[in-house]
């Protein structure tokens, strides 16, 4: 099932903290706290240089302190400089997303981070649930196109990855679908995560066959064994049909002493020599029973690769409306005379 919640930074404008990255833990550092006073300090007054300038180095001793991270960011924005305040606001969240500057903090986010980065975030959100209501619905290429957007907007979003692995995978494009749950494998979360999509990952990496396929290239014995991954049935089912066929083939010679008698009396008989096949019928008939049965046996051989290459769950269809599912039924038959051929069973 796809992912249903896309991990964000802790506002707009925010990034993600690196796979593995946790924040860093406070320390009890006596400098730090007093360079956080000396700074706390110099802001009263209107000094603001030198207040970024002592919480700056207090940040450095002890990083883990949201306190810090907080006063340092306003000492940037009084000082004009966004980008880095926000690097410091959002530093805060990440250390105390519940903490008491939480609201200021994001009030202030608001304020400062572009309205584009703000636009653009509140986008990705919208092409995310919009990717999973298209995958739901079964309209695979059109969430993969959603997808696309999260992606390439929020690339930090392992959700992103993971979802657009799925809907490619349902859409038939296994490649791809490989390609994007590793990106995810490496940006996981957790452990069961990496575990979790390296077994998907091993299905896709499956050789998958087509039923079709195997049945036009059955049409030649043995070749639909070759395309599903069976060569040694491939070559005895060739040798068996090619057999069959030689013995259908083979000429029997009979000679036969014609007596005749000339118009003047005179006896005059001869030699008659005459060819025929007298194993045709059942040669061929054993030759077409051998590349039926070499058929079926490659069409389910794709048949079952293809039940187990699917890594997202089915959307049950028609089921409901109580239509039995349609299904052909082949089966060979060979008569004691001679004839061969085939029996084609439907069911609507």
């Amino acid at each position: 099932m796809p992912k249903r919640t896309l991990t964000v930074g802790a506002a707009p404008g925010c990034d993600l903290p690196a796979v593995g990255q946790a924040p860093a833990a406070r320390r009890d550092n006596a400098e730090a706290r007093r360079l956080a006073a000396a700074g706390q300090e110099a802001a009263l007054i209107g000094d603001q240089a030198a207040a970024r300038d002592a919480f700056a180095r207090a940040a450095l001793l002890n990083p883990g302190d949201e306190r810090i991270a907080y006063d340092l960011g306003r000492a940037h924005e009084e000082l004009a400089d966004s980008a880095k305040a926000v690097v410091e606001f959002c530093r805060y969240l990440s250390l105390s997303p519940a903490g008491r500057e939480a609201t200021d903090v994001r009030d202030r986010l608001r304020r400062i981070v572009p309205a584009v980065a703000q636009r653009q975030a509140a986008d990705v959100q919208v092409a995310f649930r919009l990717g999973i209501a298209l995958y739901d619905d079964g309209r695979y290429e059109a969430a993969i196109r959603a997808f696309d957007d999260v992606v390439r907007d929020a690339p930090s979003a392992s959700e992103g990855y993971f979802n657009r692995g799925l809907a490619r995978a349902a859409n038939g494009a296994r490649r791809a679908a490989l390609q994007d749950l590793e990106q995810y494998r490496a940006k996981a979360p957790t452990v069961d995560d990496r575990v979790d999509v390296g077994r998907a990952i091993e299905v896709l990496r499956r050789p998958v066959y087509r039923p079709g396929v195997a049945f036009s290239r059955s049409l030649l014995p043995g070749f639909g064994q070759f395309y599903t991954g069976h060569p040694v049935r491939g070559v005895l089912v060739l040798a068996a049909a090619g057999a069959a066929a030689g013995l259908a083939l083979t000429q029997q010679t009979t000679t036969a002493t014609i007596a005749y008698v000339d118009p003047n009396g005179i006896p005059a008989p001869y030699t008659r020599t005459t060819q025929e096949r007298s194993y045709f019928t059942a040669g061929i008939g054993a030759a077409a029973a051998v590349t039926i049965v070499g058929m079926i046996d490659a069409m389910v051989s794709a048949s079952r690769s293809q039940r187990g290459a699917t890594i997202q769950a089915r959307i049950a269809r028609s089921v409901s409306r109580g239509r039995a599912a349609s299904t052909v039924a082949l089966a060979p038959w060979l008569s004691a005379r001679g004839p061969a051929g085939v029996t084609v069973a439907v069911r609507f």
